[in-house]
């Protein structure tokens, strides 16, 4: 990396945060403990808030939902982080039955539609094949399926499978061509048993998060996960065993009594 290279990430670092210090001295409401609804409390979670503000930007999201009887209440801009931002702080369930919501406004009003394509708006006016609000979809694959691209190395040169899953789905599968081949996450739950087949392209590594309590309730094809030949245990995280591979196909299966 070159000096200037150097200089020019250090001064984006000091304007992120200039800009996240205004972002948070303009808008939160002490009194109210809140960003304001309408995505001012996603796009805060978004860029980070003081410690001593989270529990009462959390508590004020909730209450958001709730008062638009779980639905989003975001537009094109909150709306590509709303879903992400509910799943990576404790709300998953609540993502889901946003996202799932059979109602204006909300993705599953417009399946009973008989729409197969996004819209510019919720209701029927606009365009109704239009990327306004496709943003919030990555949702699918990046959380509830779980494959994200590791932003430290970018292209999916490194992978990062991290399911979440939610009691009213059974399984998924995603699969991606990714620039070093095809990548892809399939999961499935059936009673104790957690069944994840994960593929990784040739020159590529992953990290694996496995739902189980213990290092020992995982296994890879017949014989302990961590035992098995290009696999790494690494550490239990917030209910997940959590493993290094390489390149390869795997079939992880997590019992949990």
């Amino acid at each position: 990396m070159s000096r200037f290279e150097l200089v020019l990430i250090i001064k984006k670092l000091e304007l992120a945060e200039v800009t996240k210090r205004a972002f948070q001295n303009r808008f939160y409401d002490v009194d109210k403990g809140s960003y304001g609804p309408f995505g001012g409390n996603i796009f805060a979670l978004k860029i980070g808030v003081q410690p001593d503000q989270y529990p009462k930007v959390i508590t004020a999201l909730k209450s958001d939902i709730e008062n638009n009887d779980g639905h989003l209440d975001t537009g094109i801009f909150g709306t590509q982080f709303f879903f992400e931002i509910l799943s990576e702080n404790g709300l998953h369930d609540l993502a889901f039955e946003a996202i799932n919501k059979r109602t204006q406004p909300g993705y599953g009003y417009w399946l009973e539609q008989g729409t197969t394509t996004t819209r510019e708006a919720w209701d029927d006016g606009g365009s109704h094949n239009h990327p306004m609000f496709g943003g919030g979809l990555v949702w699918f694959y990046r959380k509830l399926a779980g494959m994200s691209a590791d932003p430290e190395q970018p292209g999916y040169r490194h992978i990062i499978f991290r399911p979440q899953p939610v009691d009213e789905v059974t399984f998924t599968k995603y699969y991606n061509n990714t620039i070093y081949g095809e990548a892809g996450i399939h999961w499935r739950k059936e009673g104790d048993e957690f069944t994840m087949n994960v593929k990784v392209p040739v020159g590529c590594t992953a990290t694996v998060y496995i739902p189980a309590e213990n290092e020992a309730d995982v296994s890879e094809g017949e014989v302990l996960a961590s035992k098995s030949t290009g696999i790494d245990f690494q550490r239990l995280d917030e209910g997940y065993a959590v493993f290094s591979v390489k390149s390869g196909e795997y079939r992880f299966v997590s019992n949990s009594d």
